[in-house]
């Protein structure tokens, strides 16, 4: 955070405006990492930071709330059996109404960081998946074919070849 003296010195700043006094401005000092994830479960992805020095910043975001039925995701969570469990290294296609989303299944998201699991896809205001295709890392492939369900889970599992 720091502090603008709207009155004085700073009064030419933009975030000053016409505002008498001092004006307080939080923002991150030195983010180290970050997580995506949905943690109200409300369709759309909130933000964890590690801060340098400082606690942890959650910000969570009001989109859904804003947006209505206009916001539609599906999540898909990965289960390997010939592959690693986790299905780290998958590589999951979604196609929507002709629209396609491809995600690497890394886990990753910042230094010392992982998101929480299942992949997020957001899809707009498209209502329905036409198909959820999984390349494995042990070379397989499973496809799903819809309509699949939106603003939900969808769960895939790894088959045996």
């Amino acid at each position: 955070w720091f502090e603008l003296a709207c009155a004085h010195g700073d009064r030419d700043h933009a975030l000053c405006g016409n505002q008498p006094g001092s004006l307080v401005v939080h923002s991150a000092l030195a983010s180290r990492s970050s997580v995506l994830m949905d943690l109200d479960d409300d369709g759309d992805l909130d933000l964890v930071t590690a801060e340098f020095g400082d606690v942890p910043q959650v910000l969570v975001s009001d989109l859904a709330d804003k947006r209505g039925a206009a916001l539609n995701f599906v999540k898909v969570k990965l289960t390997g059996t010939t592959s690693n469990q986790d299905a780290f290294g998958a590589v999951v296609t979604v196609t929507a109404a002709g629209q396609r989303w491809v995600q690497v299944h890394d886990g990753k998201s910042g230094y010392l960081a992982q998101s929480r699991l299942p992949l997020y896809f957001g899809l707009g205001a498209r209502t329905r998946v036409e198909a959820i295709e999984v390349s494995w890392p042990s070379g397989h492939t499973s496809r799903l074919a819809g309509p699949l369900p939106v603003n939900g889970l969808v769960e895939v599992t790894e088959s045996a070849p």
